[in-house]
């Protein structure tokens, strides 16, 4: 596996090697600009992303983890986490939120594995109202 600076065209990769079903209606609202608003990479297998990830900083203390995973990332889910830990590690915040479409199992379950706790719904969220899960990481 590959890690390299997030670049807004690795999105459109994603886009056309293909994004995981969960994330179809997201992947349209995610910026080509979210690496400008603080620390973002992508992962690669050869030439295939498998991830584009970061955080956006809201002040100096607090941000929001963003990721988005292509079809074929299930079978990197160890390596990609451990990247993801090292990720966080290297960007102590005292607040990191993150949020997941309810119904998305994978998503609360590996935010749980990287020291998320729930911490409630957010009814009509989505695009087309959906409920989304808010989760937090406190250190």
């Amino acid at each position: 596996m590959r890690v390299e600076a997030f670049r807004a065209f690795h999105i459109d990769l994603l886009i056309a090697q293909g994004v995981q079903g969960a994330q179809l209606g997201e992947i349209s609202t995610v910026p080509r600009t979210y690496a400008t608003f603080g620390p973002a990479l992508s992962a690669f297998d050869g030439e295939t992303i498998l991830l584009c990830g970061g955080i956006l900083q809201v002040h100096s203390q607090s941000g929001v983890l963003w990721a988005l995973l292509s079809e074929s990332a299930g079978a990197h889910m160890l390596a990609l986490h451990k990247g993801t830990l090292r990720f966080l590690a290297n960007h102590p915040l005292r607040r990191l939120e993150a949020t997941v479409q309810q119904g998305f199992q994978m998503g609360p379950r590996w935010l749980k594995l990287l020291g998320f706790s729930p911490e409630g719904e957010m009814k009509a969220f989505g695009l087309n109202g959906e409920t989304y899960l808010r989760f937090a990481r406190i250190l």
